[in-house]
């Protein structure tokens, strides 16, 4: 078994642990999904056959039961909104590898990759499409706003990240509110949606959402650095495409603003030039092992998750315990 292998198998152990309190549930929402994505159309049917290899962690619906169960319980409508959750994911992700032009997601070949941009456009918006057919029969007008909601954030987020390309002054704080639009949002989400049916308390519900919130700006620090110093055979999706793309995440942001001036220009003429045989990964990955700066990264996705672990330490119970494990492990993936 290769090295990457192992660890994968290691991480799989750990989050089913983790996962074992809500694991009937979730096998409810991998049915829902089943169900879901089925499609008469050939062409159709064979884009989900593919994207169906894509299938992740199922973190956030996840999250979602686990607050459920600490607002009042599960039931149908939780297992459906989690299933809901994971479609404008997985839509979310074909519209990412349009937009880096990935080749790799979870070792396997994207499907930009496959079938060219046009059909992965429309089918990222046809899971968005669905995860809100999904969503209006369950007649919750609370959750349909919520995720309308949190759509737009999404696209504004990405947006965002777009209109900053090669744009080097950036700083961090720019940098934490798009990620906390482009990804943090969904997360934050999930755990709001665990309180749909239940007359929970308002201050819970925001604490649970400041859980995910603060969660999901770690979770994409992480991912920002795995982009950078991470193997592509154990990321299992193409790597370096931040840096190809102009987008500047925090370890390039902290380099830049380590740098003497005269540095620092040299970087952003590294970082700008359209010369092919200008290896920016790897001019780049050296600079920040010169600098230290994943200790200074790594530290802020620290600072993030603590502040999630502490937004759910006083209310014992059992499932608050499961999210603080969650997000323990968040920090140590590979993937």
């Amino acid at each position: 078994m290769a090295a990457h292998e192992k660890s994968d198998e290691a991480h799989f152990i750990t989050l089913r642990g983790i996962y074992e309190p809500v694991q009937a549930d979730l096998d409810r929402v991998e049915k829902v999904l089943r169900d879901e994505l089925s499609s008469d159309n050939p062409f159709v049917g064979s884009l989900i056959q593919h994207s169906n290899r894509f299938a992740g962690k199922r973190v956030r619906p996840a999250m979602l039961l686990y607050c459920a169960n600490i607002c009042g319980g599960t039931s149908d409508t939780h297992v459906t909104l989690g299933a809901v959750v994971e479609l404008l994911h997985s839509a979310t992700l074909v519209h990412d590898d349009v937009l880096d032009e990935a080749d790799l997601r979870r070792q396997v070949k994207t499907l930009n990759s496959v079938w060219g941009n046009e059909a992965s456009i429309l089918f990222g918006d046809y899971l968005f499409a669905k995860a809100f057919v999904v969503c209006a029969r369950l007649g919750s007008h609370e959750a349909n706003q919520i995720l309308s909601r949190t759509t737009q954030d999404i696209c504004v987020g990405e947006l965002s990240q777009i209109s900053t390309k090669f744009d080097f002054s950036i700083d961090e704080a720019r940098y934490e509110d798009i990620i906390r639009l482009k990804t943090a949002v969904l997360f934050s989400t999930a755990c709001r949606l665990g309180s749909v049916g239940w007359e929970a308390d308002r201050e819970l519900v925001d604490t649970l959402g400041r859980y995910g919130e603060h969660f999901g700006i770690a979770f994409q620090i992480v991912d920002d650095i795995l982009d950078l110093m991470g193997d592509e055979r154990e990321v299992g999706k193409s790597l370096g495409t931040d840096l190809e793309k102009g987008k500047l995440t925090l370890p390039v942001i902290r380099l830049l603003s380590q740098s003497s001036d005269r540095e620092r220009k040299r970087v952003e003429e590294m970082l700008a030039s359209t010369d092919p045989a200008v290896d920016r990964r790897r001019a780049v990955v050296q600079l920040i092992r010169e600098r230290d700066v994943m200790s200074y990264c790594h530290a802020r996705a620290q600072h993030h998750l603590d502040r999630a672990k502490a937004s759910v330490a006083d209310l014992k119970d059992p499932n608050a315990e499961s999210l603080v494990a969650l997000a323990e492990f968040s920090l140590k993936r590979r993937a």
